[in-house]
């Protein structure tokens, strides 16, 4: 160990070795208040014997960082705060807690502790990472050395975005709370804890987070079951390509519904190549009426090929016309027109299926012709009222009752056809999560659905991810929830609905598992590069994480693509108000409201805007407008409840909660993480019993 001067005239001690990491400064920070070290130099202490622990633990020399200068006064210039700028960048910042550590005002909390929070929010790695064995661990690693009073709990969880865990050296017995010495008996210590054991768990704490970022950042190894589910090498190569809906060039331009349905079912057939790289259906919408340019769409997409076609239909008669196009050269590489029947509309989706494998030379498998060529139902009427309802489906927001009422038209017209089943079971999955309508009585609904898809055909993926849903929000079974996320992705590793659900609603609400949510929302974005609705759907992982500035930059990114994405929109207005840009915070909540038809999620978020703001009179109003809504159509309790806190009316917010939890609405598995609502609120007997009273899992 050397003790240096800076050019700041800033004393420091530190190992002279570079990080076990290269691109970083030194792998572990410690940040204090020095007027905790100025008395029998506790800090300085602890870190020699830090030190000798982490040479005892380690076969790399680590390299730590301790700024051992006993003056505050030299902390507060622009100067010193600039020389820390390369020494936080680090790989752990382990922060000494105490009574006076907590301080909006001192250097060591502004300075230190909330710009490596920034910064490691940011950085590659990412502030939480995935242990082994599969727990999850921040790259802030606190050492309490005193008790902490509720509002130093509160600023630093606030700051962290979860609920503070540390390692802790502190003694206690009556009217004693103090730093631990090593000299201090643990008999005598109430908290019966052992310095020399202390010492050793922060440094094989450390020891377990080095050996996961010294892999390259492999926190996604956690995966476990799921790491196979996914196609990892996606490398541009030959064999990938983008399904265009077909043009509707029939001469009432009344086949919509049919030429989007088309070019859907193509995709579903393809999507199960894993030789194959598939655009997803969202993003490859985007391009819909409108000119594109060949080159423009490979480099945004990711794909190599472009299918393209249209359909003319005039009663039973049906042309199809289609081409395959390499990006590369527009060089047409097959092109077919099919005059046919309606009644032929099944081999001709497999013709072209087929066509497809044959010219990107795709190795069919055993199995995989099936795959492609399955067919789910030989009834064109039923065929048809099915490419209805998706197609309502797809719009969301009321077209899903129209879409209901076609899916259950074409069981009539074919009670053995399973996808219609599939069909209401998502929609009925989506009323409940939009709060468009009482979950207790659509998602039943759901389940019986998605198990009768299955009962038709247990191939399917779709009603896996619906029952997982399903035993999430409705049973609270939470392993046969996973289990059947597991199963959906088993099945298709590239269904997006099920890397979204599972992603936010069950990993980020339900286990608190952020970091393995991060890296579904990460699939997302991979197989859907122009969906704003997945954007959004990121964005809200990332946000119950706390990773605040990478979320809003998500959400932006969605807007960006869609200006009307009503779910990025809305989160942007949560994060905003999560960073106290109030004023920012309207104008998003503003513009969801006026894009939804008021819909009530929004206007909860404005009110509890306004309340932040003290603007208690619009926020009345606006609460006033839910309640006499709630006479007339479904108006989520869950919101509701969390603007009456902010309103000061508890006793009303809880009545609302246990509405909530009758009905079962999925929004309400959210508190658990989510910082919605008053202190009063959350710390309230009845807010910690209705999380009891879910049973989440440790």
């Amino acid at each position: 160990m050397l003790l240096n001067v800076d050019g700041n005239d800033k004393l420091f001690i530190n190992s002279c070795m570079a990080s076990i990491i290269s691109g970083y400064e030194y792998d572990v920070f410690i940040s204090y208040r020095h007027k905790d070290n100025k008395y029998e130099g506790w800090v300085t202490d602890f870190y020699k014997n830090l030190s000798k622990e982490l040479e005892a633990t380690f076969k790399e020399d680590i390299n730590v960082y301790l700024d051992e200068n006993p003056v505050d006064g030299l902390l507060e210039t622009h100067q010193v705060g600039k020389s820390l700028d390369s020494k936080l960048k680090c790989l752990v910042l382990v922060p000494i807690l105490s009574q006076t550590y907590c301080d909006p005002k001192s250097f060591a909390w502004q300075n230190e502790f909330q710009a490596f929070n920034k910064f490691a929010n940011q950085d590659r790695f990412g502030r939480d990472i995935k242990l082994r064995n599969g727990n999850v661990v921040s790259r802030i690693l606190p050492v309490k050395i005193h008790d902490l009073d509720r509002q130093d709990q509160k600023l630093i969880e606030g700051e962290i975005g979860t609920v503070l865990r540390s390692v802790n050296f502190i003694y206690k017995e009556a009217g004693v709370n103090r730093p631990l010495r090593p000299t201090d008996d643990k008999k005598d210590n109430i908290n019966k804890t052992d310095y020399r054991n202390q010492i050793n768990k922060l440094a094989n704490a450390l020891k377990e987070i080095f050996s996961v970022l010294a892999n390259d950042g492999s926190q996604h190894d956690f995966l476990g079951d799921e790491k196979d589910l996914v196609e990892r090498n996606e490398a541009e190569t030959f064999k990938s390509i983008a399904v265009f809906p077909f043009a509707d060039m029939s001469p009432d331009s009344d086949q919509e519904h049919f030429s989007d349905g088309i070019a859907e079912e193509i995709i579903n057939s393809l999507v199960h190549l894993k030789e194959l790289k598939v655009a997803g259906r969202m993003s490859t919408f985007q391009f819909k009426d409108s000119k594109f340019d060949l080159r423009e769409v490979g480099a945004k997409l990711g794909v190599s090929n472009v299918l393209e076609g249209s359909v003319r239909k005039q009663g039973n008669k049906l042309r199809v016309t289609a081409q395959l196009i390499s990006i590369e050269d527009g060089f047409h590489l097959w092109s077919e027109r099919y005059d046919r029947t309606f009644d032929d509309i099944f081999t001709i989706q497999d013709e072209i299926a087929l066509a497809i494998t044959e010219k990107l030379k795709i190795t069919l498998l055993q199995g995989d012709r099936e795959k492609i060529t399955k067919v789910h139902t030989r009834n064109p009427v039923a065929y048809d009222l099915l490419l209805k309802g998706r197609f309502h489906l797809n719009r969301r927001g009321i077209s899903i009752l129209t879409a209901i009422q076609f899916f259950q038209k074409a069981i009539e017209a074919e009670p053995g056809f399973a996808l219609p089943y599939v069909g209401i079971a998502e929609a009925n999955l989506m009323l409940a999560t939009y709060g468009m309508a009482p979950p207790k009585m659509v998602l039943p609904k759901a389940k019986a659905c998605a198990d009768q898809a299955l009962k038709l055909d247990d191939t399917l993926f779709e009603p896996y991810c619906s029952l997982a849903y399903y035993f999430t929000t409705y049973e609270y079974d939470w392993p046969q929830a996973k289990r059947y996320y597991l199963k959906s992705l088993e099945l298709n590793p590239k269904y997006c609905q099920a890397h979204s659900w599972y992603g936010w609603n069950y990993l980020s609400w339900v286990e608190g598992e952020f970091a393995a949510a991060e890296w579904h929302g990460e699939q997302l974005i991979k197989l859907e590069p122009l969906s704003a609705t997945f954007y959004g759907s990121y964005s809200l992982i990332l946000h119950t994480a706390g990773k605040l500035n990478k979320a809003l930059a998500i959400c932006q990114t969605g807007i960006e693509l869609d200006m009307n994405a009503f779910l990025c929109r809305l989160n942007e207005g949560y994060i905003y108000m999560a960073m106290k840009k109030y004023e920012e915070a309207i104008v998003s909540f503003e513009f969801a409201i006026k894009i939804s038809n008021r819909h009530h999620f929004a206007v909860n978020g404005l009110i509890w805007t306004y309340c932040l703001t003290e603007n208690d009179s619009m926020a009345r109003t606006l609460m006033d407008e839910l309640k006499e809504r709630n006479g007339k159509e479904y108006i989520g309790k869950t919101f509701m409840a969390i603007s009456a806190s902010y309103l000061g009316s508890l006793d009303e917010a809880f009545d609302l909660l246990e509405e909530a939890y009758q009905s079962r609405e999925p929004v309400l598995l959210a508190l658990r993480h989510e910082k919605w609502g008053t202190s009063k609120f959350r710390e309230d007997v009845r807010f910690k019993n209705l999380i009891s009273k879910i049973g989440f899992p440790n």
